[in-house]
């Protein structure tokens, strides 16, 4: 499959380093574990769409074994589409779109839908990772929306004043936020971040793009032959800022993975040392800028034996056994609520500090979520 230069799922790395598209073609990665089962959940999510359900501990066709977490994420998806009436003939799932940003960037919503009568546009993209994904004018729900608008312009008088409704469906984030986020906003007011996802796309196909270090690069496959994040890495562990070949020697490598490890080891003691010291200070009433504290996600646990459970479930005529003893989530699908809460409870997720960003303002007094 052709893969796409500028990638809508990598929008948020390119349109903050316009060299990321270069360094991800030159320096291509093998499927991880993490992709190769996200790919499996998705695959999951497509066939339950289709009817068919398919048993945990079977095999998805990457050869990666069917979890139990994988059925409750695509039944969570199931239940969104069905609570904004989005099943029937008019969902699209998994129709590539091009991108009228340029002739390089296309890409795969997950599952959409356009009520022509209310000019509205419903996109879910579902996420199975852990890492937290802000759906705030999220770019690539924003790439999507301007590419599946493309598609429909024959059918719309005015695109300007279509509303949408992106929403990020990602079950395996505990710590932050609900396992569905929703931002609502019209075309019009996403006219400014479009801009700049233009403007970041010219940036990208630019003879000679510039690396411009941020948050992604943590995740860019060409972080090791960086001018840019070395010579910032450099300077944050306050070393001399001799650039350094690509092209390193055996010995110049190791000799620079060993200074910049103990470096990161030190920073890194010092990073959670202030976390901590700000953490507390928080707790009592100080005042502190850039950070605000979060409270985690907990999970719903059972509070008494997994014998008990399954058979409190024969006595209701279900059968809670997985093997083992399924959820509370999945048991609340078929025995009513109540029972579950009196052998159930939610375990308080753990506090976080979060960096505050400069959009915070706008997230306030702005136009919904």
């Amino acid at each position: 499959m052709q893969h796409s230069f500028l990638p809508p799922s990598g929008a948020a790395a390119w349109s903050k380093c316009p060299q990321w598209p270069s360094m991800n073609k030159k320096f291509p990665q093998d499927d991880s574990s993490e992709s190769l089962e996200g790919s499996a959940a998705h695959w999951v999510l497509s066939e339950m769409l289709a009817g068919r359900i398919h048993k945990e501990g079977s095999l998805a066709p990457n050869s990666i074994m069917v979890t139990g977490e994988m059925l409750d994420g695509a039944e969570l998806v199931l239940d969104t589409l069905s609570a904004r009436k989005m099943l029937g003939p008019g969902l699209h799932i998994e129709e590539t779109v091009s991108i009228p940003i340029h002739p390089d960037c296309f890409g795969t919503p997950d599952v959409w839908a356009f009520n022509l009568g209310a000019a509205h546009l419903e996109i879910i993209d579902y996420k199975f990772g852990h890492g937290f994904v802000d759906e705030y004018f999220n770019p690539q729900g924003l790439l999507y929306m301007i590419g599946i608008l493309e598609k429909l312009k024959v059918q719309i008088i005015n695109p300007m004043l279509v509303t949408v409704s992106f929403t990020i469906c990602q079950p395996r984030c505990f710590y932050r936020g609900a396992p569905v986020r929703t931002h609502n906003y019209t075309v019009q007011e996403a006219a400014e971040h479009l801009l700049k996802l233009r403007r970041a796309a010219e940036a990208a196909m630019s003879p000679f793009p510039l690396a411009t270090t941020n948050p992604e690069c943590d995740h860019c496959p060409g972080r090791h032959a960086c001018d840019a994040l070395q010579e910032a890495a450099y300077s944050d562990a306050e070393f001399a800022s001799d650039r350094q070949p690509h092209d390193l020697t055996p010995q110049a490598a190791a000799l620079e993975l060993r200074m910049l490890s103990r470096s990161l080891e030190r920073l890194g003691a010092r990073v959670t040392g202030l976390q901590e010291l700000t953490l507390a200070n928080m707790r009592a009433g100080a005042r502190v800028a850039h950070y605000r504290i979060e409270a985690g996600r907990g999970r719903r646990q059972w509070t008494t034996s997994p014998e008990q459970i399954i058979t409190i479930g024969k006595m209701l005529g279900k059968d809670l056994s997985k093997p083992g003893v399924i959820t509370p989530a999945q048991a609340e699908k078929i025995i009513d609520a109540s029972v579950i809460s009196a052998y159930s409870v939610n375990t308080p997720g753990a506090a976080k500090l979060v960096p505050e960003h400069n959009d915070a303002a706008s997230r306030v007094f702005g136009r919904g979520n």
